[in-house]
């Protein structure tokens, strides 16, 4: 059987397999956490959902209290070892966080002492080594700032000034066990940013010890919109840009996300499952706007358990069962243009609640359009090339394509437009592919459904 190369079906291609673009340019890496090192998951499957959606990263961990089990003896363990080689053999970049402390050094406390941080700096060459070409990507501890992983005494904010020490110790080890190997810096909560932890550590020469700054964005956690959607986190990323250039002489810092998610439980701070799916959506496509971003783990691929009632049961894309969450669909929908599209601009129109950003993917344009404020507007899109038909597809669900043409019926003596096109966009982004050069926005309609107020 011949095989359809038509312009449409090569379209239809790239929005409905995540795999399809595998040829071009990985721009931006888009993971997601998996906590395989703490035995979580059923490996094979999970890897192959991972895929499947477009994934093409995951962060873990191989801490150093399982690496050095004996004071001054290093081993790999098994389980450790199992799901790097696997992930890698499959295709996917493994982030490996190294981290937490180890009882035989400071009693257990973060590496401060000249012997824990000798000890810590032993574990991180080893790590490296073992692992080789498995591994290019290095976070150096997770969130230092709020003291996790710790013994409950020493589960307390740790100080920049600590973290650049090691951070230096480590870095130039690092290297010298594999020149090749990426190191990450930071890790830090979305407080410590704010508060100006991270602005510290970088004052204090972080930028000199690692190649590249990651942080936390969380903000699911504040009370009001639009603080906690996607736009706002956007703008306030970029604003940590600023604040790396500021200390790099005006230069770009390559920095990561390394953990962000909006969690779907049903208490206070909890998002709606597809609005949630919608926030991902736009916030991986809002991270293409700046040429220093260059990737976002979503935290996590898979629910920790069944409470809904608990947030830490349910930041996942996944349930517990690995059954996909509408968060799972849009990832595989949207992943292949944010890693492999090139990000062209953002497209003008009357309307600063409506976001069109535009991308290349190879020959081909994509727009992708949102309400910034999750309520509904009819766009009105109009072209010089109506003989050229439109692929659609809201993300999440099945694209399909469609030609121009549109009448506005329910308005008395409107004429039939054959260069006119009409979409409803709100809350998810919705993607609109094939030539678009001669596309413009020719009209933008609130069409917002209000609840009326009980008498």
């Amino acid at each position: 059987m011949r095989r359809c190369q038509c312009v449409l079906c090569l379209l239809l291609s790239v929005l409905c397999l995540p795999d399809a673009a595998q040829a071009q340019t990985e721009r931006f890496i888009v993971g997601a956490c998996t906590h395989f090192s703490q035995g979580k998951g059923v490996l094979d499957r999970n890897i192959e959902s991972l895929k499947r959606a477009g994934i093409a990263s995951i962060r873990d961990e191989a801490g150093w209290g399982s690496v050095e089990r004996e004071k001054g003896k290093l081993a790999m363990p098994e389980r450790f070892d199992t799901y790097v080689r696997k992930a890698a053999a499959e295709g996917l970049r493994v982030l490996l966080i190294l981290d937490y402390a180890n009882g035989f050094y400071d009693d257990g406390d973060r590496p401060r002492s000249p012997e824990a941080i000798e000890g810590f700096c032993r574990y991180a060459e080893f790590v490296v080594k073992h692992f080789g070409g498995d591994v290019r990507l290095y976070e150096i501890w997770n969130e230092w700032d709020i003291g996790i992983g710790l013994p409950q005494r020493y589960n307390k904010g740790g100080s920049p000034e600590d973290y650049v020490k090691l951070l230096k110790a480590v870095y130039p080890r690092i290297k010298a066990a594999d020149p090749s190997a990426a190191v990450i810096a930071g890790a830090s909560t979305s407080d410590a940013v704010k508060k100006g932890w991270l602005e510290e550590v970088v004052r204090l020469g972080a930028l000199d010890s690692c190649d590249a700054i990651s942080i936390h964005s969380y903000n699911y956690y504040l009370d009001r919109f639009p603080e906690r959607g996607p736009e706002a986190c956007s703008a306030w990323m970029t604003g940590v840009r600023e604040i790396l250039r500021g200390h790099n002489d005006g230069k770009d810092v390559p920095f990561y996300v390394t953990e962000m998610g909006w969690p779907n439980h049903v208490a206070r701070h909890g998002t709606d499952l597809q609005l949630s799916a919608s926030y991902l959506a736009r916030l991986y496509l809002l991270a293409r706007t700046s040429s220093s971003f260059a990737g976002i783990w979503w935290y996590d691929f898979q629910d920790d358990g069944w409470n809904p009632q608990y947030n830490e049961d349910n930041f996942g894309l996944v349930r517990p069962d690995l059954t996909p969450k509408p968060a799972y669909h849009v990832m595989a929908d949207i992943s292949a243009v944010v890693a492999k599209g090139e990000y062209v601009d953002r497209l003008g129109t009357k309307d600063e609640n409506l976001w069109v950003l535009r991308f290349k993917m190879g020959q081909e344009d994509w727009w992708a359009l949102w309400s910034a404020d999750d309520r509904d507007r009819q766009v009105v899109l109009q072209t010089d090339s109506p003989d050229r038909p439109a692929v659609i597809r809201e993300a999440g669900h099945d694209a399909y394509s469609t030609q121009w043409g549109f009448r506005e019926w329910t308005a008395r003596g409107s004429e039939y437009a054959g260069n006119r096109l009409s979409l409803v966009v709100g809350h998810r982004p919705v993607l609109v592919g094939n030539e678009l050069s001669g596309v413009s926005v020719a009209e933008i309609v609130p069409r917002f459904r209000e609840i009326p107020e009980k008498q």
